[in-house]
């Protein structure tokens, strides 16, 4: 942690978070017995093998090992880093992180300055809107309604930057941050400026509503036609979605998502109340899309223009998609008349019919195939060999063994194989042997037993006897046995996720791990039972050793007045087993 964020802070954070309800809210939980299951979503998982505990707080997958608290799960989930995982917990419980002061140029306060500054500026744009001819005119004739305009928090930015600056009233600090990120510039003769200056604003939001950047609409021909905000530490054209957050307040779990190019597209398909519709901004789509995109739907559907630039994007588009295809989640095409995109289209046809092209969507084995038959003539050897050959890389690249078969089995009748023997060798001679990573063993102990109990159980704690008699025993593992033990005394209700935080970052967090997920083959009945005849089992052996010795050395060259006694003692606590 780097002494950025106090301890007790991270803990407080972990007691208020259930991470059941997290979990729940991206991927679809089931109970089974106390616990909650599903499909894991970091590997290709056919059966739920991803385990929910509400009890200790803590998941894990018996397919992939991936395991964690609920910092854990949105670092992996959503590739947040540690920081952004405890900002991210903190929104949703609506407390502010109590960094040490002492951190110099916290990135965190950075991005509250900034998150600051670009709310400031898009209420100013909202505002302007209202009082700008040439704003209202365009939105007038492109049938943009008021309750859009609200939704979406359309603005203007002012030709008379001057005036628009001055209504921002913002200090030095705050005016330095913006140039410093580019988010304002300074002209030839000195003056500042907005990038945006005379264009129509979309203001881009994150899943919180926070707004992170702009995309601005020239109205005067001002090339270029689109311009989004530079790359800030809160602003990644790679990572965004426009209208996701929209979206996601009119269903937190949609059963598609249908993804245009502009933001207009958005804005028209929703007023026509199509409400699952969201674009990248302006750029083409990336992986970081991709995933974010199958993190909140398990359909997508690309709508593109049916020229061919639309429908080479499109044939772009799947192949980036196609590694993130699984069982559950797939893609599908639109693809528009010509001269046609969902702004213009939705005008002319109607929701009615706008809805049935994505009811009629394309599959995606279909469009696969639709682009790969593009120039070959199955009448000819070579033209099937050249297929197989651009088809299979591609396929290959498919997680799911399910869908990569079945499109296999189609391009094998495709190229004319349709003998059983020769499919099943065509089937598997390019299927890639996936060799189970081997998993790190490590030899079953008393004492690691012991461990992997209280880690999984804090509450044994208040069962133990005290520690003091075990605090000068020489046996491996006893001190940190002892620390942990320390801990779950020191705070009665921790659970498993809030125990193994404290201990991130040090060195036995990898073996503390391990043992946290360690099948103990102990029903819970048993559990107190069997933590306590450990324990004393541990502290009977060791006074066995040190009475043996004892005895040994008496024999040799005899006791002294003080090992006299230690031996009496030793020897009374034994008769007690």
């Amino acid at each position: 942690m780097s002494g950025k964020i106090p301890k007790y802070f991270i803990t407080e954070l972990l007691f208020r978070t259930d991470i059941v309800e997290l979990i729940n809210t991206r991927l679809t939980l089931k109970k089974y017995g106390k616990n909650y299951q599903t499909n894991c979503p970091f590997h290709h998982d056919k059966t739920p093998s991803f385990t929910v505990s509400y009890e200790k707080q803590f998941y894990y997958c018996f397919g992939c090992n991936a395991h964690g608290n609920a910092i854990d799960f949105l670092m992996q989930y959503e590739h947040l880093n540690f920081i952004e995982s405890i900002e991210e917990l903190s929104i949703i419980h609506g407390i502010t992180i109590p960094f040490e002061k002492s951190i110099p140029n916290n990135v965190y306060f950075k991005k509250q300055k900034l998150y600051f500054l670009m709310e400031k500026i898009c209420k100013l744009y909202n505002k302007n809107i209202n009082f700008t001819h040439l704003a209202n005119q365009y939105l007038i004739k492109r049938n943009i309604n008021k309750n859009m305009i609200d939704f979406f928090l359309i603005g203007f930015s002012s030709l008379n930057w001057k005036n628009f600056y001055t209504k921002l009233n913002i200090s030095k600090e705050f005016e330095q941050e913006l140039l410093i990120n580019n988010i304002i510039s300074i002209n030839k003769e000195g003056y500042t400026y907005d990038r945006f200056q005379g264009r129509i604003i979309f203001p881009i939001q994150d899943h919180h509503g926070r707004i992170v950047g702009f995309g601005g609409r020239s109205l005067n021909n001002t090339l270029p036609k689109y311009l989004n905000s530079p790359e800030t530490d809160i602003f990644h054209k790679r990572k965004q979605i426009y209208g996701l957050y929209q979206v996601k307040k009119k269903c937190l779990k949609p059963t598609y998502l249908l993804v245009v190019e502009g933001y207009i597209d958005v804005i028209t398909l929703t007023q026509y109340n199509i409400n699952y519709v969201v674009s990248t901004l302006g750029t083409a789509i990336t992986s970081e899309h991709i995933q974010l995109l199958f993190q909140n739907t398990d359909i997508i559907i690309y709508c593109y223009d049916g020229d061919d630039a639309g429908k080479n994007a499109a044939w772009c588009t799947l192949k980036k998609t196609l590694p993130y295809i699984s069982d559950k989640k797939t893609v599908k095409f639109i693809l528009l008349p010509n001269n046609e995109d969902p702004d213009s289209i939705i005008k002319k046809e109607g929701r009615k019919k706008f809805q049935t092209r994505i009811d009629n969507a394309i599959t995606m084995a279909k469009f696969f195939f639709k682009n790969m038959l593009k120039n070959i003539n199955l009448l000819s050897d070579d033209d099937k060999f050249h297929l197989s050959v651009r088809a299979l890389p591609l396929i290959n690249t498919i997680s799911s063994d399910t869908i990569r078969i079945y499109l296999r089995q189609i391009l094998a009748r495709m190229i004319g194989i349709l003998d059983d023997n020769q499919f099943e060798k065509f089937l598997y001679e390019k299927e890639i042997k996936k060799t189970k990573k081997r998993q790190f063993q490590i030899k079953r102990t008393p004492m690691r037993t012991l461990i992997g109990l209280l880690l999984q159980n804090p509450s044994l704690a208040k069962i133990a006897p005290s520690i003091i008699k075990f605090k000068n025993l020489q046996v491996e593992g006893l001190p940190i046995f002892l620390e942990i033990l320390q801990t779950c005394l020191d705070n009665p209700n921790i659970n498993t996720g809030q125990l193994l935080e404290l201990y991130r970052n040090t060195k036995i967090i990898n073996i503390l791990k391990i043992l946290s997920r360690w099948d103990l083959m102990i029903i819970q009945e048993e559990i107190q039972n069997m933590f306590l005849d450990l324990l004393m089992n541990i502290y009977n052996k060791v006074l066995q050793k040190r009475q043996e010795y004892l005895i040994a050395k008496e024999r040799i060259k005899g006791l002294k007045m003080n090992e006299k006694k230690e031996i009496w003692s030793i020897n009374k606590a034994l008769s007690k087993k």
